[in-house]
Formats: structure tokens, C-alpha cells, sequence
């Protein structure tokens, strides 16, 4: 199925109007719906759960910050859903790790290539589309884990997890093919499908995160030097 760009909706954050205004221009230019915020506490005024992305400057004016207004996207079930992308003058490995550990979908550092950065927000927007291949099994059972691959839900021990698209492609493989070990290059294919491996830390950040939403199953996800990640019974 094809999907046109003209009913996806984007938002930008950020307070530097040359930064805003060439982005604005371009993403216009691909057919993109886009508002421009300066603040997040003017975007958290928006009806955030009609966009398909939010792309955000993680040094904002006021008091909340671009991790925090991340944070309170992600605590809302409204908006849980909705991927964001900082595009941040923020360029440390320890500012991207933690940008990527607080549920950012894609991390781009300034100055960027314009072409890049389009690049990035179409392949966030397919992966939000198509979420992971549903087939064979709908639903995979271990013990009080449900994972439900028609919702892209998952249940813990009855209580439901939020997962974002990239989380959820990479545990329904491994859950799928349960007690054997994927490369990051295997991983990488599935959840980022159609793109380079240019930064294997993208796979570590992501099965961290989920470890830490897998609570008492987060031993079953484990890795091994050399063989990579899995998701075994006798952990």
C-alpha cells in the first residue's frame, strides 16, 4: 500500500528561526503538513496526537527542556505513539546515548545535511506506518508476557507496556525465534529496514530500553559477545 506524505503532519520545537524556517521550507517542498513551535510548553498546548512526527531541539527556552518535553510525550497514552526525532546542537555521545535511552526514534546532530535529515523522517514515518512485518503467529505468549502483533501491544504480567515501533520490530523477532541469537547486522535489517548501518549503537540503546519495559523478563533478553542478542526460556 502507498501512502501519501500530503496527510502527514509534522512539528518542529525549536526556537532558531533560520534552523525552523529552512526546515519548514523543504519538508513543504516533500509534501509534509508542518507547524513550527518555539517552546515545548507551547507544543504540549498542541493536540500532539494528530501529528505524525515531532522533530525538536533538545536546548529550548523556558522551563522544559527537549528530553523532558520527550518524556511527558511518552508518559501520555494520547501521544505515547507519536516518534520524535532531535535535531540538537547537542553532539556528545553521552548527549546522543541519552537522547536515544529517553525514546527519541533518531538523533541528528548540527550542522546537517538537509538531505540526511529528510532521509531520517521518511524512514521514521515508514517505520511508524508499517510498525513490523504481521505474520504467523498474532499473538506470542511467554508466561505473562503478551505480545499482541495485530495492536502492537505488550502486556507485563497484565499491565501494558508502551513500545515504540523500533522496540516492538525488535522483540516480535526475537520473541518469534525465541532461544537463539541475532546479529546487530539481522536486527538492524529487520527494525531499520531499507537503511545503512552506520551507527551499531542504535541496536545496543534499543534492546536497553527494552530491558528496562520487559521488567521481570528483562534477563530473558539476552547477549553474547560475538553472537549477539536473544530472547531465551531459561534465563
Amino acid at each position: 500500500m502507498q501512502f501519501s506524505v500530503e496527510s502527514q503532519r509534522i512539528l518542529l520545537v525549536d526556537s532558531d528561526n533560520g534552523i525552523t524556517s529552512m526546515l519548514e521550507e523543504n519538508l513543504r517542498s516533500e509534501g509534509y503538513a508542518v507547524e513550527v513551535k518555539p517552546s515545548a510548553e507551547d507544543a504540549l498546548m498542541m493536540p500532539l496526537d494528530t501529528f505524525q512526527l515531532i522533530i525538536s531541539e533538545i536546548d529550548l527556552p523556558g522551563e522544559i527542556d527537549g528530553l523532558e518535553f520527550l518524556e511527558r510525550i511518552k508518559e501520555d497514552r494520547v501521544t505515547a505513539h507519536v516518534p520524535l526525532i532531535f535535531c540538537t546542537v547537542r553532539d556528545g555521545e553521552n548527549d546522543i546515548i541519552t537522547g536515544l535511552n529517553a525514546g527519541a526514534d533518531d538523533y541528528v546532530t548540527r550542522p546537517f545535511s538537509l538531505r540526511e535529515v529528510l532521509a531520517r523522517v521518511r524512514s521514521v514515518l515508514r517505520r511508524h506506518r508499517n510498525m513490523a512485518p504481521v505474520v504467523n503467529s498474532r499473538i506470542i505468549e511467554f508466561r505473562t508476557l503478551v505480545l499482541n502483533a495485530d495492536t502492537h501491544g505488550l502486556l507485563v504480567e497484565g499491565e501494558s507496556v508502551s513500545l515504540t515501533p523500533t522496540e516492538f520490530s525488535i522483540l516480535i523477532l526475537l520473541m518469534r525465534s525465541r532461544n537463539r541469537f541475532f546479529s546487530r547486522e539481522e536486527i538492524f535489517a529487520v527494525a531499520w529496514e531499507g537503511e545503512q548501518l552506520t551507527n551499531p549503537r542504535l541496536v545496543d540503546v534499543n534492546i536497553s530500553r527494552l530491558r528496562k519495559k520487559l521488567g521481570i523478563y528483562a534477563r530473558n533478553l539476552a547477549n553474547k559477545s560475538g553472537k549477539g542478542y536473544g530472547f531465551f526460556d531459561n534465563a
